[in-house]
Parts: structure tokens; sequence; C-alpha cells
């Protein structure tokens, strides 16, 4: 899972917007005990991922996430006696509580998605450090989300690379994990401490750090839609707190 580039709303939008936007999402799904909204929510996250040019089945592990979902729904539909009995084991209070928790593990996974697939690292990076983040800890965000890709495609080069080589990575039982623990992981080390010490060799000899304050070349600015964003969002938050505290 990562950035794709594109054109859409969701990609133009400012990436503090979103990122507030995921923690209200997040906060939200937990802390109602409401089976609906999750359920809004993930409709929401599959709306904006159509609209920005993403598939929701081709995300990453989805389908891992979909199966774990459905296991929760089934677990909590049969396995909780409380409610009326609707068939057999099957109550009222089983089934809306499968919902919900449904509902938040999807919501927090295709929420998380739309985040990673529309914002781009660098300017996610430059907007945080707009806000004061150190930028060396910003360079070592940005480092870090170049950098697994990078290491992903030289994992599958040490793969092909070790099958050539007789390595049997069909067998079965712990001898397999073995095997991927020692022929496959031990490069994959050996080649990020070579990375990380080529990169802060670079990084030395251009004095990286050595100033408190640094200069930017490209500047993440707000705009009109950023700002209409950020009110809806705080009218939903106030929204939420005068339900909570009204009990309505």
């Amino acid at each position: 899972m990562e950035f794709q580039p594109g054109q859409s709303l969701a990609h133009r939008l400012h990436p503090l917007v979103k990122l507030a936007w995921l923690l209200w999402g997040t906060v939200a799904v937990f802390a109602f005990d409401s089976a609906i909204l999750p359920l809004i929510v993930v409709g929401c996250s599959v709306a904006l991922l159509w609209s920005s040019g993403v598939a929701p089945w081709r995300i990453a592990g989805i389908r891992v996430w979909v199966s774990l979902a459905a296991v929760i729904l089934v677990t909590h539909a049969l396995f909780v006696p409380e409610g009326d009995p609707i068939l057999g084991p099957l109550t009222a209070v089983g089934l809306v509580q499968g919902v919900r928790a449904m509902g938040r593990l999807l919501a927090v996974i295709l929420m998380s998605a739309a985040f990673v697939v529309t914002t781009e690292p660098v300017s996610f990076a430059c907007a945080l450090m707009s806000l004061k983040f150190p930028y060396r800890w910003g360079f070592a965000l940005v480092t870090a989300l170049r950098l697994a890709p990078v290491f992903r495609l030289e994992a599958q080069h040490v793969y092909r690379a070790q099958l050539v080589r007789g390595v049997a990575y069909d067998a079965a039982g712990p001898r397999k994990w073995w095997l991927i623990l020692r022929h496959l992981c031990f490069p994959l080390l050996v080649s990020a401490l070579r990375t990380a010490h080529l990169l802060s060799l670079s990084m030395e000899g251009r004095a990286f750090g050595l100033r408190r304050r640094r200069t930017y070349m490209r500047e993440v600015k707000a705009a009109r839609r950023d700002a209409v964003a950020a009110v809806l969002l705080a009218i939903s938050v106030l929204l939420a707190v005068w339900r909570a505290w009204t009990g309505v």
C-alpha cells in the first residue's frame, strides 16, 4: 500500500487536514456504540477510494482483513447469548455487536488506506515540518516511506535468486521458516544496513543537521477546499460532543 498519484479532491487536500479526518474517524467509530456509524465510515472510505482511482479490492491485504472481519461478525453473532433469538443461536444483540466490531475494523483499514494512497510522503513531511516538526524526523519519515518499495523489490530479487540456487522454499513445517529466515531475511538485513550506512555518509557529507532551521524547496499551502474540510471536521466534532453531553 503506497501513494498513487492523481488529481482527485482527496489528492489535493492538505495532508494535515486528511490526517485530522483520519484521527477523528478512528476515534469516532470506537467512541460511539452505534453500529451504523462504522458502516457509514466504511461506505465513505470506499467512495473516496473509488473517486481517487483506486479499486478497494486492490488494496494490499484487503482479502485478509475482510476475512477477519467476517470471522469477527460470525463469532459475535453466534456466541453472544444476549437479546432476543433470531435463528438458532443467532441473537439480535450478538448480530448488532458483530456488525459494529466488523465495521470498526474495516473502517480503520479503509480510512488508513485512503490516507496513504492519496498523500504524497514528501508533502506530508513538509506539512508536518511547517508545524515545527523537527526536520530530522521528517527526513527519517520520508526515507522510510521511500525505501519500503525498494526493499520489497530487493526481497523479490533475493527470493528468485535463492530459488535458482536450489533453496527449497516449498518445504513444510518449521524448516520453511528457517529457510526464509536464513536465506531471505539475512541478505535483506545486510542490504538495509549497507543502505543506511551509505545514506548516513552522504548526509554527513552534506552537513545535514548542522542548522536548527532549514529552507524547503516545496511549501504545502492550504487552499479554500482545505478550509471547508476543516470547518466540516469542526462541525462534526462539535455535534458529537453535543450529542454526548446532552445524551440525545
